[in-house]
């Protein structure tokens, strides 16, 4: 268990195989993390990044954060992977539960959302889109293509790289992520990346069922990995889907921005006064 001298305590656990972290108390929240280099939830480089992505969703929520788990196997779809999600939140609920889907993990969520409508109650999607961007689909190719190869180096470089603006040093995070990233992340992870990737790569909720769910689509209007276009797709392809766009706003910080989260948490907590006096 960790907490800070302020916060609440965060905790390890599992829904169904997928690792995750636990906090905070209230009805239960699900957000799906998004593209790491890492596996589950266990203590390391990224722990601190994937508490970060939890804490703005704990005010009055049990907030479950879902990392994916170890040992994908080669070829593995969007919807294999949604359904060893959906399997686990049915068995931990045992009905709908609302769920926040952070980039890839918002694909996840979307495949989930129309393959199983009964696991979903309100959803919202953060820095994602029916499918990928060409930029997108281009960086996670040849970082899962290096991946593969066995260039480890080489991927976590690009990984990098990609995460900084061009004007903010992406050639010393490049630098620094393939000098310390394979000491940092152990090769099965890294070949977990490349299979999610490969997964994301073949999503399109256009062939999908239709998600049913209320949506609520948070996009930055600077994301360099979705063009607005598809923001745009994303929202006529879900009924009653609501796009919230934040023109300042990057593929990262949108979900950082508070005046995102407050409207994130507005849209989810209005679904519950709903039920309540329904």
């Amino acid at each position: 268990m960790t907490a800070s001298r302020c916060g609440p305590v965060v905790r390890e656990g599992a829904i169904g195989d997928l690792p995750c972290l636990i906090a905070g108390e209230g009805p239960p929240l699900v957000v799906l993390a998004g593209l790491s280099p890492d596996v589950g939830v266990s203590p390391g480089p990224m722990r601190r990044v994937h508490e970060q992505a939890l804490r703005p969703w704990l005010p009055g929520r049990r907030v479950f954060y879902l990392n994916r788990r170890a040992g994908l196997p080669t070829g593995m779809t969007m919807a294999a992977l949604a359904a060893e999600h959906a399997s686990g939140l049915n068995g931990a609920f045992g009905g709908p539960v609302d769920v926040v889907g952070l980039s890839t993990g918002g694909s996840i969520a979307q495949q989930l959302a129309a393959d199983n409508p009964d696991a979903v109650g309100r959803l919202v999607l953060i820095s994602t889109a029916c499918r990928l961007g060409s930029a997108g689909r281009r960086i996670q190719r040849q970082m899962a293509a290096r991946v593969r190869a066995g260039a480890s180096r080489q991927a976590l470089a690009l990984a990098a790289a990609e995460l900084v603006p061009p004007w903010r040093g992406r050639y010393l995070a490049a630098v620094l992520g393939g000098a310390l990233g394979p000491r940092l992340f152990a090769a099965g992870d890294l070949q977990d990346l490349a299979t999610t990737i490969e997964a994301e790569d073949g999503f399109d909720l256009a062939a999908c069922g239709v998600v049913r769910s209320p949506t609520l689509l948070i996009a930055g209007g600077e994301d360099r990995f979705y063009e607005a276009e598809l923001f745009e797709e994303t929202a006529r392809l879900i009924p009653g889907c609501r796009l919230s766009l934040y023109p300042d706003r990057g593929h990262v910080t949108v979900a950082a921005d508070p005046q995102a989260v407050a409207e994130a948490r507005g849209f989810l907590n209005a679904g519950r006064l709903t039920t309540e006096f329904a």
